[in-house]
């Protein structure tokens, strides 16, 4: 599945990356690579953009961003 399909409340792992996506090689360099716990904790009025909770820190994502980004459920 991927990020932009996840629900709130559950905790994900990080399977793949799309590494030509510029807004994805900036999250990498901020700590999200494979196997890194992600978990969604907000999404706007309309759905997009969504805020999705790493490494301890929060950051905001557009939709077509969090496309390029495959988890998997674990909790």
């Amino acid at each position: 599945m991927r990020l932009d399909e996840i629900q709130r409340g559950g905790f994900f792992q990080v399977k793949n990356l799309d590494c030509c996506n510029e807004c994805v090689q900036r999250l990498m360099s901020m700590g999200l690579l494979p196997d890194q716990e992600i978990r969604l904790v907000h999404e706007a009025p309309l759905g997009d953009p969504i805020a999705v909770e790493f490494n301890g820190c929060q950051i905001s994502l557009r939709l077509r961003d969090a496309a390029h980004v495959e988890v998997e459920a674990i909790r």
